[in-house]
């Protein structure tokens, strides 16, 4: 348990006393330890007992204050794909998926029937999928691998399920072209909000 946890959590209780500095937070920097109020909010016994140890408070009023300070803040309608997710441009492909599964788990359409929940879980999920993409264009872009490795993760798997190798050169290219005009009708979309 660490004192950055502790100042997200001192925040969201402070952000549920007064509400009227909602404003003041949403332009404000993100607390540290916005990790726990994620946790909180999806209901992680280990959070509720770090958030109980923090500031000997009932779990249920800890985690109230979690998701007011989520729903509030991070879900803000003018929040950019980082804040959604609780964190900011310096973070990991790694935190980032941390951050959305934690809010998924929480906000997931199948263990709750509200519609503003499946709202908030659908910008969670854009957010992701922004992110990840630019994650990944920009690590592409530091790798000096030649083009024909960058290719999608399962373009080599319909290649061979074609029985197409390297050295079959022209063979290659028209499996290439006959299996790539697929790929569009399998991809999933996400319709914005």
């Amino acid at each position: 348990m660490s004192a950055s946890q502790a100042k997200a959590l001192k925040a969201a209780l402070d952000l549920i006393r007064m509400p009227s500095q909602v404003r003041v937070m949403r332009s404000a920097p993100l607390p540290p330890g916005v990790l726990l109020l994620l946790r909180l909010a999806a209901s992680e016994l280990e959070a509720e007992r770090e958030a109980g140890k923090i500031n000997n408070r009932a779990p249920d009023a800890n985690r109230e204050a979690a998701i007011f300070f989520i729903e509030q803040v991070l879900l803000a309608s003018n929040s950019d794909s980082y804040r959604v997710l609780g964190l900011d441009d310096t973070a990991t492909l790694a935190e980032l998926r941390r951050h959305m599964a934690y809010l998924l788990k929480w906000l997931h359409p199948d263990l709750s029937r509200d519609p503003h929940k499946a709202r908030l879980a659908q910008r969670v999920l854009i957010a992701w999928n922004e992110l990840k993409a630019g994650k990944r264009a920009r690590e592409g872009q530091k790798d000096s691998s030649p083009p024909h490795l960058m290719r999608a993760p399962n373009s080599s798997c319909r290649q061979r399920a074609f029985g197409a190798t390297r050295q079959r050169g022209d063979r290659q290219t028209q499996l290439r072209t006959i299996t790539g005009g697929f790929g569009s009708l399998f991809r999933r979309r996400i319709w914005p909000l």
